[in-house]
């Protein structure tokens, strides 16, 4: 875990929007419109359990190794790999970091960041202040997953577009939600209607 603070700032910012989604569609969705009904109860379960899995799955690609490539307890003796500029790697795929003086397997890169050499670095991601690599990326994509299924059934649950900006804008034409000019108030626009239609 590293104590960056745009790093630490992301994780926060995870958490409690993952926290606020949990807060709105339960108690302002899901309970005053389904309180007493199945399906209300089966939505409420669903998002709670999306919402575990995102923070579980959030917790294991932050919190642990991505693959960092072990530091050497004393310094190597590079004089014989960087005299030979043009056989850097060596038969195994293994290569030598110019920045931790160590070397590493195949397909590993240097996080300018963490600064670290990681196994399969995918990138540095500030939204887990961590390094995605071989062993937390798979977590990582299960967040992701998570992320998008909880969106999905919370859009199943919600009302439709059009009666949400209704509510927010009140009753009449779409075009007067544009319009800059205030009639009174929406009960007035009615009001007028009614008196013209009778």
């Amino acid at each position: 875990f590293r104590k960056d603070p745009c790093g630490i700032i992301c994780i926060a910012l995870t958490y409690a929007m993952l926290l606020h989604c949990l807060y709105v569609i339960l108690f302002i969705i899901i309970i005053p419109l389904l309180n007493e009904s199945l399906y209300g109860t089966l939505h409420a379960l669903i998002t709670c359990t999306f919402v575990f899995l995102c923070v579980f799955s959030h917790a294991r690609a932050s919190y642990f190794d991505p693959g960092f490539v072990p530091l050497p307890k004393k310094g190597i003796d590079f004089s014989d790999v960087k005299m030979n500029d043009n056989n850097k790697e060596n038969n195994d795929g293994w290569t030598v970091c110019n920045r931790c003086d160590t070397y590493r397997p195949a397909r590993s890169h240097h996080c300018r960041i963490c600064r670290r050499c990681v196994r399969r670095l995918d990138h540095h991601c500030p939204w887990i202040n961590n390094c995605v690599g071989e062993f937390n990326q798979k977590y990582f994509m299960l967040f992701l997953f998570y992320v998008d299924e909880h969106a999905r059934t919370t859009q199943q649950i919600l009302p439709p577009a059009k009666v949400l900006l209704r509510k927010v804008f009140g009753p009449g034409p779409i075009i007067f939600w544009l319009l800059p000019c205030d009639l009174k108030s929406s009960n007035d626009a009615i009001d007028l209607r009614e008196m013209h239609n009778v």
